[in-house]
Order: structure tokens, then sequence, then C-alpha cells
């Protein structure tokens, strides 16, 4: 059952879709090797995502992130990827990671095969929370691709709510006060995920 964030998020991704066609930001996961030892409270973390927009596609390498975890190095190295040119970023912070296995999903007798649901919520400075799922039989591939799911739409987020505002300031030179309307209307549901300067 979807929670009301969910619908409202379903909404958003509506207006993400429209005005941002075929440059949309998709993150799609390639690999993550996770390095421990018994002997230190540090994790490494390789991992490597295709970014799409468009027709500009590029493959992010990051290697050897360092972190208390393997979801701190991963959360982590999103964020310092792209905080810099997406300032919205800042506004969110890891406040749950939820796994739950599925064992009648199982089809070994003794069970270790079960998919498994990892669900990873963000809270967003004074907007709320927000939940993320993904299902494989890997707990690790699963948490990346729920985390970069979330990256993904907050990075939309914010390059939507640009877009808006630099289409409400060209509507209204010429004069456009129907497009003036419908832009105020998307961009104050956009706003409803995150915090955007403009």
């Amino acid at each position: 059952m979807k929670t009301p964030q969910e619908y409202r998020r379903g909404n958003v991704k509506e207006i993400l879709s429209r005005t941002l066609k075929t440059t949309i930001t998709k993150l799609t996961p390639l690999s993550i090797t996770v390095k421990e030892s018994l002997q230190s409270d540090f994790t490494r973390v390789d991992f490597s995502f295709k970014e799409e927009h468009g027709d500009i596609c590029r493959n992010i390498d990051l290697k050897e992130v360092p972190g208390s975890g393997f979801m701190d190095s991963l959360f982590g190295g999103c964020l310092r990827e792209y905080s810099d040119k997406y300032d919205s970023l800042s506004n969110i912070i890891l406040v749950d990671l939820r796994i739950n296995p599925l064992f009648s999903m199982s089809r070994n007798t003794i069970r270790t095969d079960a998919k498994t649901d990892v669900s990873i919520c963000v809270e967003i400075k004074n907007h709320g929370t927000a939940e993320f799922r993904s299902r494989s039989r890997s707990i690790i591939y699963s948490s990346f691709v729920a985390t970069l799911e979330a990256f993904q739409f907050y990075i939309n987020c914010q390059r939507t709510f640009e877009k808006l505002n630099w289409i409400r300031k060209d509507a209204i030179q010429r004069n456009r006060a129907d497009t003036v309307q419908t832009c105020l209307a998307d961009m104050s549901a956009v706003a409803e995920m995150n915090v955007y300067a403009k």
C-alpha cells in the first residue's frame, strides 16, 4: 500500500518527465565491491554506475570510498559526487535502513537464496521523509539500487525546478500569464520535495 508521500512523489515524477523529457537523469548501477576488515571499524567501497541525460552518458567510477559501514560509504560517496552541482542534496540525510528477507520466495531447502526487500528512508530538511525500495537476492545490491534511486529523484527535482523557473521568467517577458501559472503550480509541487534556490 502506497504512503501519502509516495503518491506525492508519483505526481512529481510526472512533472519531472513532462519538464525534462528525454534529458531526465537516470542512474544505473554497474558494480559494487565492499572491503571490510575484522581489525577495523572502517569500510572501503568501490562502486560504479552509469549516469545518463538523454544522449549524454558517462560512467561514474568511485574507488576506495571510506566509511563506517557500506551504507555510509555508498551514501557519502554519492553525496560527494553530486553535492557541488546540486546543492539541494545537502538537505537530505539517511534516517533508516530496513532489510526484509522474503523466505517464502526461496527455492532451496536452506532458504539462503531468498530475495530481500531493502528500504532506505531519507529525511529532507523541513519536508518530512521519503522511502526508496529495491528487491533482489543481494542486500548490498538492493541498497545500492535504492540509494541511486533516491539521488536520481532529488537530482531530477532540482533540475526540473530550475528549468521551470527559467521557463517562468521567459513567459513573464513574453506576457504569457497562462504559462507562468502552470510553471508556478508545477514548481510548488516540486518544492514540496525539497528546498531549491530561486
